[in-house]
């Protein structure tokens, strides 16, 4: 009996390793094809944290001693949050509409500018057609920028509509103890910090001139005084007036009542009478800053709200 020797079909062992092959390529497709979640990378290769919600913000405010410039920063401040719905989203509570109203009648009293005291009646104008309670008229947001944009605030790199406010109050941390920079001088745009910060000076430098033009207009309270400044303090009130507007000066009404005044008071050494064209030179500058005369007179007996001051320097 011969036997014989079968030898393996070639054919048969080439099918089966390419069905096992077909099956492990198609295991490899179904990986690829499942979708893994994806994990942030920061560009150095570390894995990033996930971003944490922001605090809701609060309007800022001040409080350094000097009412008039007091509230006319804090008015800023408030009003500069009226420029777009999703700045206002992100305040913890959104002003009232009588909040916005008495911002505004403050600034309108001690902002001495008249283009940004022109765009601020104009945003008042707008404030009076919302009704609280109800969504907010563009007309209000549109008067709002334009009431910032006449006080040097630029427009946010992403749009008024897209200003959370964010970025402004990491800026203002960052500058507000800096000193201005030197291209400021230069004539660049000013940030929001810079325009609070400029008003201000301008408050304080009217709050200083009007006080001594008020004593100056009222010849009988201004005699009453036991002692007077020198001649160097009153004029370096009216110095400070025509310095704080730099070129802006001479588009003010006072510019020309304030030189005057100043040129009489150098020529003039203070004491109990002063002399008729020097307090008619107080009157007109006070009325060229938008004061008016007492229903009684510069000499009632209430006379003007605020004394000649002592203070010699």
């Amino acid at each position: 009996m011969v036997l014989l020797r079968l030898r393996p079909n070639r054919d048969v062992a080439a099918r089966g390793r390419r069905r096992r092959r077909r099956r492990h390529l198609g295991a490899q497709k179904h990986l690829l094809r499942t979708r893994l979640p994806s994990i942030p990378v920061s560009k150095r290769g570390g894995i990033m944290k996930p971003a944490q919600p922001r605090e809701l913000r609060t309007i800022r405010r001040t409080s350094d001693g000097h009412k008039e410039a007091d509230a006319l920063n804090n008015a800023f401040y408030l009003l500069r949050e009226m420029t777009s719905a999703c700045r206002l989203s992100t305040l913890v509570r959104r002003p009232t509409r009588s909040e916005v109203l008495a911002a505004l009648d403050d600034f309108i009293a001690y902002d001495v500018l008249e283009n940004s005291r022109e765009r601020a009646r104009e945003f008042r104008e707008a404030a009076l057609a919302w009704r609280e309670g109800d969504e907010i008229p563009q007309a209000v947001y549109e008067a709002a920028r334009r009431f910032c944009l006449s006080l040097g605030v630029r427009e946010p790199a992403g749009g008024w509509e897209n200003d959370d406010g964010y970025q402004v109050r990491a800026i203002d941390r960052d500058t507000d103890n800096a000193e201005p920079p030197a291209a400021e001088a230069a004539g660049a745009r000013r940030s929001y910090s810079d325009a609070s910060k400029k008003a201000a000076r301008l408050a304080q430098a009217v709050a200083g001139v009007v006080n001594i033009a008020g004593a100056l207009a009222s010849p009988s309270l201004w005699a009453k005084a036991t002692s007077w400044p020198s001649r160097e303090h009153v004029v370096e009130h009216v110095d400070q007036l025509l310095s704080a507007f730099g070129a802006e000066l001479d588009q003010q009404r006072f510019a020309a009542p304030a030189r005057k005044l100043r040129a009489l008071l150098s020529a003039w050494e203070p004491g109990p009478e002063i002399p008729t064209d020097v307090s008619e030179a107080a009157r007109e500058l006070l009325a060229a800053l938008g004061i008016e005369e007492p229903p009684g007179g510069w000499d009632a007996p209430e006379g003007p709200p605020e004394r000649p001051s002592n203070d010699n320097g």
